[in-house]
């Protein structure tokens, strides 16, 4: 990593998650079961180093793959909520949360119930707001709109 070449890195999970997004908002959501379970049977396998000192297992996550007409009723609404669910669940810590917010439409109602509930936690958020078709995008620096002899429009609410 310390080079001048790029590293792109595309885990195997976001891919068959990107593909099953991509079904799911075609209204192919039977085709986008098997992804999505792909995923959760290959997390409930991955415990080898989820383990105490003594070789035993550090939690039970009960979970299992989505069973339609068993644990669930696979719509098109269910299967948006189960893959946006695998996606933080998988991704967690990794960054891409907010980016998947911003795509679903839903980043300021999501991060502004979330500072409803910890403003009142912690001091420092107490005036936080997420400002909807404005946060959602850095804005443009004026130097770049500049040089652009005005092809560069800057960015909604800045």
């Amino acid at each position: 990593m310390s080079s001048s070449k790029d590293w792109p890195v595309i885990r195997y999970a976001d891919v068959l998650l990107m593909k099953a997004e991509a079904l799911i908002e075609l209204n192919r959501e039977t085709e986008a079961l098997s992804l999505i379970n792909a995923i959760r049977t290959r997390a409930k396998a991955s415990t080898a180093l989820l383990k105490q000192a003594d070789g035993s297992a550090t939690s039970n996550y009960l979970m299992n793959t989505y069973q339609p007409g068993v644990n669930c009723v696979w719509t098109n609404a269910y299967a948006k909520q189960a893959l946006r669910f695998e996606r933080r669940l998988e991704f967690a810590m990794e960054g891409y949360h907010f980016y998947d917010l911003v795509r679903w439409g839903i980043a300021a109602d999501f991060i502004n119930n979330y500072f409803a509930v910890e403003k009142n936690r912690t001091p420092h958020l107490a005036g936080a707001a997420f400002k909807k078709n404005r946060d959602e995008y850095l804005l443009i620096p004026q130097n770049q709109i500049n040089y652009s002899k005005g092809l560069y429009k800057q960015n909604s609410g800045w």
